[in-house]
């Protein structure tokens, strides 16, 4: 089996390279954009974002699979977050039972300001009223 070439050619793609030639028994997850939420005591979440035109792997991808490992070890949700260019929509699926738990659901759809009361939530606190107000207008 040969290792995948690389595809997008905006990643760091010497090291990209360089890791592929090391073999297919020494696999590397290349998250395309995996944010790590935190408050002051640490990790809240792992959120990983697809542009709603993004390519959207399943659920049981190896990719996936690693980092739900690293959530459910951690105790803390790992979602998958489909975005809208505009930012006018955002679809949340949790991809482990904490992220379940905290979502309320397997899936939502929320809007920028749900979205952000949502990462808020994540962190027990409220959205400052400042914030509070450039979403009015965004």
């Amino acid at each position: 089996m040969d290792v995948k070439p690389e595809r997008s050619g905006w990643r760091d793609a010497a090291l990209s390279l360089r890791h592929r030639e090391w073999g297919v028994a020494c696999p590397a997850v290349d998250i395309d954009f995996l944010l790590v939420e935190y408050a002051r005591n640490g990790p809240v979440a792992l959120i990983e974002y697809k542009n709603e035109y993004a390519v959207i792997p399943h659920e049981q991808h190896p990719s996936f699979n690693a980092v739900r490992v690293l959530a459910n070890n951690s105790r803390i949700p790992f979602y998958l977050c489909r975005y809208a260019t505009d930012f006018e929509w955002f679809e949340v699926t949790a991809l482990n039972p904490v992220g379940d738990a905290k979502l309320g659901a397997r899936q939502r759809q929320l809007c920028e300001r749900q979205y952000v009361k949502f990462l808020y939530y994540l962190r027990y606190q409220t959205v400052p009223a400042e914030i509070e107000a450039k979403l009015k207008f965004w």
